[in-house]
């Protein structure tokens, strides 16, 4: 990687955040976490991010209103929408074409995810 990208992960379940963090950690990224929409867009914020991986439902908000936030305001940031109410297969991303945004249902295929991180971000 020529400069540190810097990933987001977003969501309430702090074991969910455990997860990648370990998963990404070997990887030469910058990570950072948030419990919530509000301190997610704190984060956004203050610092250059170029990928966000957020759960649908949060304590505070809607995971898709704060990627939509994110996305009139620094639209170059890759999006990713994640929750266990999407009517999507294992293993499948899906990108919606008019917004960009990337849908992935959970439980997550971590070989997907991965992948998906090294193909928009690098």
């Amino acid at each position: 990687m020529d400069s540190q990208k810097t990933l987001l992960f977003v969501d309430d379940e702090q074991e969910i955040l455990n997860i990648l963090v370990d998963l990404f950690s070997n990887d030469g990224y910058s990570l950072r976490t948030a419990t919530g929409a509000e301190q997610a867009r704190d984060i956004v914020n203050q610092q250059s991010i170029d990928f966000i991986l957020s759960d649908l439902k949060l304590p505070d908000g809607s995971g898709k209103d704060f990627l939509g936030e994110v996305k009139d305001s620094k639209p170059e940031v890759v999006r990713v929408l994640t929750s266990g109410y999407l009517d999507i297969r294992f293993g499948r991303i899906e990108e919606d074409k008019k917004d960009g945004t990337y849908y992935v249902s959970k439980p997550w295929d971590l070989t997907c995810l991965k992948q998906l991180v090294t193909e928009t971000v690098g």
